[in-house]
This record gives C-alpha cells, structure tokens and sequence, in this order.
C-alpha cells in the first residue's frame, strides 16, 4: 500500500490500438495523478517512531526526483491522517538544514528556509479511531454556523471601524479649529 497525495482526478476514453472505429470497445475510465510519501529515518529514537508512527517526505516537494504517478480512482481506498511533522526546531514541516539531504528527501538551503521536502508523520491512532467523540451536528450545519459566526464578526468589526471614523473625525476636526483659532490669535476662553 502506497501513501500518496491526489494531485488532479479525470475522466478519459481509451481504445485498442487499431480500433478507433469501434466505439463499442472504447472504455471510459476515472483515473488519477498522485504523488507519494515515502518513508524517512530522520529520528529513529524519538517516543513516536518508537511507538511505530512513521514518518514520511512528499516527493511532489522533493527537487531531486519529483514524479507522479497514474492509476484507477477505483483504487484509492480513503483518507489518511497526516500530521505536519517539525524537527530540530525547524519553523517549517520540511527536512531541517542541519540534517542534510536524506533518503532521497531534500533538506531546507539554509535554516529555517521551508523550501526543503515536506514532513508528515502518519497518526495510526487517529485513523484506526477516527473521533475522539461522537459528531453533535452535521459537518454542513457545523459549516452553515462558522458562516453565521464569520458573518457577524465581519458586521461587528465594519460597525467598529465605522464608529472609531466618526470618533476621529470628530477630534479632527475639532483640533483643525482650535489650531487655526491659534493661529489668528483667538483663545477659547
């Protein structure tokens, strides 16, 4: 079984070659491009890698030898849990400066750079386990109510800018008076 990462689905027409005419033995087929993830030994000692959690590079990320493959969509089988996997005090999830070139992985080209091969770390327990807890809502209603929030935050934060606006304008201009009342020698006493 391969790890891999769907880069574009498709639907295409094949035929035997010489047998353009018949149509009836064209075949349409879904097919996608997908890169894989491959296994790297970067901290063979650490409490998760101990535990069995391997971790992987993206070769579509990988300079040396990116490559995709093709196969049927018939056989991909679902999603897996990857976790963004940050090593050596790395900012980015990619192979550090400082560990080098591994594996057929590519390291950052300076520290901390992020233009290194990406590092996953597959979570056995979340897909074996799936949820911690049952859903409460649906995920459309869960979307359907971050919506409604992201809504009213937006008008809250329109209403803000609006009100500090009037407030400012307020101050200038009442500062604008005040100076050039300054300025001819009035006072406002």
């Amino acid at each position: 079984m391969w790890y891999a990462r769907p880069q574009l689905f498709f639907n295409c027409t094949v035929c035997p070659t010489g047998l353009k005419a018949k149509k009836s033995r064209h075949m349409e087929l879904s097919l996608v491009f997908f890169s894989t993830f491959e296994p790297i030994n970067i901290t063979p000692n650490s409490v998760m890698q101990r535990n069995g959690v391997p971790m992987m590079y993206d070769t579509a990320s990988s300079s040396s030898q990116p490559c995709l493959y093709i196969c049927p969509v018939s056989n991909v089988l679902g999603r897996v849990p990857l976790i963004p996997c940050f090593i050596s005090g790395n900012k980015h999830p990619t192979l550090p400066n400082s560990v080098g070139n591994r594996q057929g992985a590519v390291a950052d080209t300076r520290p901390n750079a992020g233009n290194g091969s990406r590092l996953y770390e597959l979570s056995p327990w979340m897909w074996r386990y799936g949820r911690g807890q049952p859903r409460k809502v649906s995920v459309a209603e869960a979307e359907a109510r971050r919506r409604e929030r992201v809504s009213e935050a937006r008008q809250q934060a329109a209403e803000t800018i609006k009100r500090r606006r009037e407030e400012r304008g307020d101050d200038y201009c009442e500062r604008q008076r005040s100076s050039s009342q300054r300025g001819r020698g009035v006072s406002n006493e």
